[in-house]
């Protein structure tokens, strides 16, 4: 039984995702084999096997924890919106977008090539995926608090979900010439125009921890 706790597994793990990734510079998923990662990260095959069942195993588990720990990072608790026009009747989970940006250029060379060069693993999809389930557990847990609107909710939240991602991956592609504080700043205030009568989905993203 292998322990997923063991420092050394952790290591391994980290190392063949970073290996995949390098991978992913230079050729398509369909044409990375397991022994092309292997030999990427300077482990055996054994060794792969120990801990995924194949290389399509490994992949959906190592686009998952990318995609976990980004959002880990990126998400806060909030008690009111960014103006403190409203104050929430519970805390809620927001994405800051500072820690979203500062994220990203630390993590420039993997997020790029995820969302911008690797279709087959429709990593993009899976971050809006995810921030789908967030607009709309941000919607449910403020339900009393949200302004009245004809427009129906899952337009709203294609909207929003696909405006912040395309901004970052725009941003990404034109090799982060601005800095994230920057762009953090700016994507707030394309996107935070309240002319609203209650709190509505773009609150859901603060520009700081302010």
């Amino acid at each position: 039984m292998v322990d997923s706790n063991d420092p050394r597994v952790k290591r391994t793990k980290q190392n063949l995702k970073k290996s995949l990734v390098v991978l992913m510079q230079h050729y398509k998923v369909e044409n990375i084999s397991v022994q092309k990662i292997t030999q990427e990260a300077n482990v055996t095959r054994g060794t792969f096997y120990l801990h995924y069942h194949d290389k399509q195993d490994f992949i959906d588990r190592a686009m998952d924890e990318i995609l976990d720990d980004f959002f880990d990072n990126i998400m806060i608790m909030s008690k009111q919106t960014p103006d403190k026009k409203y104050v929430y009747s519970n805390p809620v989970e927001v994405c800051c977008l500072d820690r979203v940006f500062n994220y990203l250029q630390d993590e420039s060379m993997m997020f790029g090539v995820l969302l911008n060069s690797q279709e087959d693993v429709a990593f993009s999809d899976k971050v809006y995926d995810r921030l789908v389930i967030y607009l709309n557990n941000f919607r449910e847990q403020l339900a009393g608090d949200f302004e009245v609107s004809k427009i129906p909710n899952e337009l709203q939240v294609s909207y929003v979900a696909s405006a912040h991602l395309g901004f970052i991956k725009r941003w990404l592609r034109d090799d982060m010439i601005y800095t994230p504080h920057y762009v953090a700043k700016v994507l707030k205030e394309i996107t935070g125009v309240d002319t609203s009568n209650g709190v509505n989905l773009t609150h859901f993203f603060v520009e700081n921890e302010g």
